[in-house]
């Protein structure tokens, strides 16, 4: 367990952009948790840092591992990730969170479009229908889509439903095993399979961890998102909220996410 200060005037090391900046938070900003990944306690009280927080940036925490992160927001200074610093010492990492981030295309025209697709942390709101090209794969009694993971110790083929050339994905469905509705792991390894009933073969398309976040404590979060930009436009906040959810979830199909936040948050 490290104990590290949360400072302002830490200097941040910018990876993804392949040099080294240096951002200094105002001195007197606060940030609001938005979701905390791991555990991070205080070291005032030992108390869990959790959604909805507000700490000032000379807070002390206490990492219970360098895997342990947070997403925290400041309506002055922005969106940021806050880790341990992995060279130890007195000072946490604010780093910039990341921003304009794409969401998965819905066109699935051939294999490979599948496979890019049905990769890396797939996040699935609840429900959604993606369009297949049914001139490269039919669906209908003979032809259809598979998922297979494992539950308990054993295999499980989950076969999925569609109607006319669109694929439909429901998280509920997706973990009902005969008849009875398991409960829904927030991830899940699996494998997309595509059958061929007549030629009795399966093929497989790809493998990826399916991410199915809680409704209500997704809820929660996106609140906080909302309550720190209320001077955004309703464009500048699903692109925030897509960055967020591309960063803490996984990347979030289009249709699925606008669908869910109509629903959901009124957006």
């Amino acid at each position: 367990m490290k104990t590290l200060l949360l400072s302002g005037l830490a200097a941040i090391g910018i990876l993804a952009t392949g040099f080294v900046a240096t951002y200094t938070p105002p001195a007197a900003d606060n940030y609001t948790v938005i979701k905390v990944d791991g555990k991070i306690t205080y070291v005032k009280n030992g108390k869990d840092l959790i959604t909805g927080d507000l700490f000032a940036t000379n807070e002390k925490l206490k990492f219970a591992t360098q895997e342990s992160r947070a997403a925290v927001i400041s309506s002055i200074s922005g969106r940021f990730v806050l880790t341990p610093d992995p060279k130890g010492g007195e000072a946490a990492n604010l780093l910039p969170a990341m921003s304009n981030v794409a969401t998965r295309s819905g066109a699935l025209i051939n294999a490979l479009d599948l496979k890019n697709h049905f990769s890396d942390n797939y996040l699935l709101l609840d429900e959604m229908e993606l369009k297949i090209n049914s001139e490269v794969y039919p669906m209908n009694n003979n032809n259809f889509f598979y998922l297979q993971y494992e539950l308990n110790g054993e295999v499980i083929p989950k076969k999925l439903d569609f109607t006319e050339d669109r694929l439909e994905l429901t998280a509920s469905e997706i973990f009902t095993i005969d008849g009875k509705a398991q409960p829904i792991p927030a991830s899940k390894e699996m494998s997309l399979y595509y059958r061929d009933n007549v030629n009795k073969k399966s093929t497989k398309i790809s493998e990826f961890t399916l991410v199915v976040p809680n409704t209500a404590s997704l809820k929660v979060e996106l609140e906080v998102i909302l309550g720190e930009l209320k001077s955004k436009d309703d464009e500048q906040i699903r692109s925030e909220i897509t960055a967020y959810m591309y960063e803490f979830y996984g990347k979030p199909q289009k249709e699925n996410l606008e669908d869910w936040l109509t629903k959901n948050m009124s957006l």
